[in-house]
């Protein structure tokens, strides 16, 4: 990626991560809910072939690693979060964690004043990024 990128692109990837942060936490909650992780046999099906044990064990594995990936990357934004500064943090927080007011700056900053912190705090996420991720994980984000 570009050292120089435009507010739209930093904004764009912002919205990515923070859209596929909101929708990992979701999926975590779902696979914690509706998903067993312990071992357990269903004696109603039961059945002679070994395929359909191999079947379910392989969903089972499969919905295991997907939790964990989800973990991981719910983990580390919550990292990057700690890591920000507090100007920086409530910012990202309005703007893009409780979105429910497009104009929730208006009574804090001039529009000089927000994008001017948009910027900054933009900058500094991004920082904190590359800190945990590389360039070819920041790109498999953004698609």
């Amino acid at each position: 990626m570009d050292e120089k990128l435009t507010l739209k692109e930093k904004d764009r990837i912002a919205k990515k991560i923070y859209k596929s942060y909101q929708r990992a936490q979701l999926d975590i909650l779902y696979l914690t809910q509706h998903y067993n992780y312990y071992p357990q046999v269903d004696m109603f099906r039961v059945k002679d072939s070994s395929t359909v044990y191999q079947k379910a064990d392989s969903k089972f594995i499969h919905q295991l690693e997907r939790k964990q990936e989800l973990e991981s990357f719910v983990g580390i934004v919550n990292q990057i979060h700690t890591h920000l500064s507090r100007d920086a943090y409530s910012f990202i927080e309005n703007e893009y964690l409780n979105f429910y007011d497009p104009s929730w700056w208006t009574p804090y900053f001039s529009r000089a004043s927000y994008y001017r912190m948009k910027h900054k705090a933009l900058d500094e996420f991004l920082e904190c990024m590359r800190a945990f991720w590389s360039e070819k994980e920041l790109l498999r984000l953004m698609k």
